[in-house]
């Protein structure tokens, strides 16, 4: 896979990196929340993960699962 291939996450709607992912539409953190995939160890700069472009966003029903936490 091409390292540098941007997709859209279709729970949070934040861009991310799809290499960085082991789900193809789902950027890492939502994978975590809803499949229990390992999470990308964030770095945010500028309002991005410097690792896999994560935004910060998270949908409705991933905020009340990690707020159960």
């Amino acid at each position: 896979m091409d390292d540098s291939i941007i997709g859209t996450c279709a729970e949070c709607g934040s861009e991310f990196l799809k290499s960085k992912s082991k789900m193809e539409e789902l950027c890492p953190e939502c994978a975590y929340w809803l499949y229990g995939y390992e999470n990308c160890k964030h770095i945010f700069k500028a309002g991005k993960c410097t690792i896999c472009l994560w935004d910060g966003s998270k949908s409705d029903y991933i905020k009340s699962l990690s707020s159960e936490f």
